[in-house]
């Protein structure tokens, strides 16, 4: 390279190290523009696009013909579709450096004088709705993966998403599935230059499998014969995003949120729980003591692990409890494009806790549990006003309305492992003296965002979150870079709204 090439680009990389606000949380690569040109020079397209996409180039003159005639068309693209359309992709490189894309040919074994390991990896921010395709309404709750790799989230109440991938992933296939809904699978860098993506009802029932074939007895003996080879008899390291929130009535008074490890303890040949340790995390200011009552959540970043039934032997799958279970295989059908019986369950009897009803869906061909949702019946109600309200004001009248939790598994290579959690639980609570009568509604969500093979064999005792931590009170201030590229559930459009109001430091 030349000393004048050099120099220009050293005082390029020197403005956009200067430029305040101008770079996005994702890849310069995400950003979009539309752009018409014809028979015209590279350097005056280029030139165009820096103009448009706030960013600079840089390139060596002997690798590039910045007079050659080139000819481009896109509406609303993102900066890395219009670059793959100008450039052979096989035989270009192109990187970013804050607000610099530096060209560089893939034979060149000395690409540019900045060392590539002291640049920061800026991740691609992978974000859209989706919406079905006849009544045109979200879809909330659907998978987002990258194909045959641990790497994913969720859809939000609003059917939206945000998923962040490592550029070496941009190349990839991301897998889109809801129950009742076909699944999508689209290459990753197509996500960057769409908004919205339709999902079709599927036909949800497989007619040519006769339910009656299988007991429910039969198929819960299958789903406990099977655990050696459906889940893992290894310790992994996960990666995961936790988010609690409570709402007095219509009104959020609380949330908080984090990213965590959990060091979850082989399936197999152990009765050893599950750790976990905080990252980093985040809470709405002004958090005070819950006036009215000291209640136990039933799903704070600890205990939402134990949501894990197939871990925990949960009574409707332990064989303990069978009895005390009516058991019906109510259908088969696709789950994230797997068929799986649904197995409905009540409890016949009222002599043990917590007694729930709900549904399983066990994989029709590895009897692998893929889902459970359940929840406290009347009774059960009832019995956890004792357990779950550790201790209340007097002339204060408070029960437990509505107790729901439901588990999520995902198979990654050959076997089956946590995918998600959530835990939600409503309280009326009452009070003459302070003129009270408020439901509160607590959720607590769990997203396994990235599964690892670990050699850990526990956390130390000062990381720990445990079963008496609380949680809001171990979690740090605001941070504007907060969430980097770890994989988050992206927040509705009511959270957002607290979030303009200053719901965080």
């Amino acid at each position: 390279m030349n000393t004048a090439k050099q120099l220009i680009i050293l005082t390029i990389l020197l403005l956009s190290f200067t430029a305040k606000g101008q770079q996005q949380d994702g890849s310069v690569f995400e950003r979009r523009i539309s752009i018409y040109q014809t028979d015209q020079s590279l350097d005056f397209v280029l030139e165009q696009i820096s103009w448009q996409a706030n960013v600079f180039f840089s390139y060596d003159a002997s690798i590039l013909n910045p007079t050659q005639k080139v000819s481009i068309a896109a509406q609303n693209k993102s900066l890395y579709t219009i670059l793959n359309q100008l450039f052979d992709a096989s035989q270009y490189r192109f990187s970013e450096l804050q607000n610099q894309i530096i060209i560089t040919r893939k034979t060149d074994e000395k690409v540019v004088s900045v060392k590539q390991d002291s640049v920061p990896v800026k991740y691609f921010f992978l974000s859209g709705k989706l919406i079905e395709s006849r009544k045109d309404r979200s879809i909330p709750f659907a998978s987002v993966s990258i194909q045959k790799k641990p790497i994913g989230t969720i859809s939000n109440t609003d059917g939206e998403f945000l998923l962040k991938v490592h550029p070496s992933y941009i190349r990839d296939t991301i897998i889109i599935s809801c129950m009742g809904y076909e699944q999508k699978l689209l290459p990753a860098n197509q996500l960057l230059d769409e908004d919205l993506f339709i999902l079709e009802p599927a036909s949800i029932k497989i007619k040519e499998v006769k339910v009656t074939a299988v007991t429910p007895e039969k198929l819960l003996r299958n789903m406990r014969e099977n655990y050696s080879k459906n889940y893992t008899p290894s310790t992994k390291l996960m990666t995961a995003f936790y988010r609690e929130t409570v709402k007095q009535d219509k009104n959020y008074i609380s949330v908080s949120e984090a990213v965590m490890e959990v060091l979850k303890a082989p399936y197999i040949g152990t009765t050893r729980g599950d750790l976990v340790r905080l990252l980093k995390g985040r809470k709405s200011r002004d958090v005070q003591p819950f006036k009215w009552l000291n209640f136990k959540l039933m799903g704070g970043p600890f205990t939402i692990t134990e949501l894990d039934a197939v871990k925990t032997v949960e009574t409707f799958i332990n064989p303990e409890y069978e009895y005390a279970y009516s058991y019906q295989i109510s259908d088969v059908i696709r789950y994230e494009n797997q068929p799986v019986y649904v197995v409905k369950f009540e409890p016949k009897t009222n002599d043990f806790y917590p007694p729930f009803e709900g549904e399983m869906y066990v994989h029709r061909e590895t009897f692998a549990l893929v889902h459970a949702s359940y929840h406290l019946n009347k009774i059960g109600l009832k019995q956890a006003e004792e357990v779950m309200i550790k201790k209340k004001p007097r002339k204060v009248k408070a029960r437990p309305t509505y107790v729901y939790y439901q588990v999520n598994y995902r198979q990654y290579q050959g076997k089956w492992h946590l995918a998600s959690a959530k835990a939600s639980v409503k309280f009326k609570v009452r009070s003459k003296r302070d003129k009270l009568n408020s439901t509160f509604h607590s959720i607590s969500d769990l997203l396994i965002t990235n599964i690892e093979p670990t050699d850990l064999k526990r956390f130390n005792k000062d990381e720990r979150f445990n079963r008496n931590d609380i949680f809001v009170e171990v979690l740090g201030t605001y941070d504007q870079k907060f969430w980097e590229n770890y994989n988050i559930i992206k927040p509705n459009e009511s959270l957002r709204n607290a979030f303009k109001e200053s719901l965080f430091n």
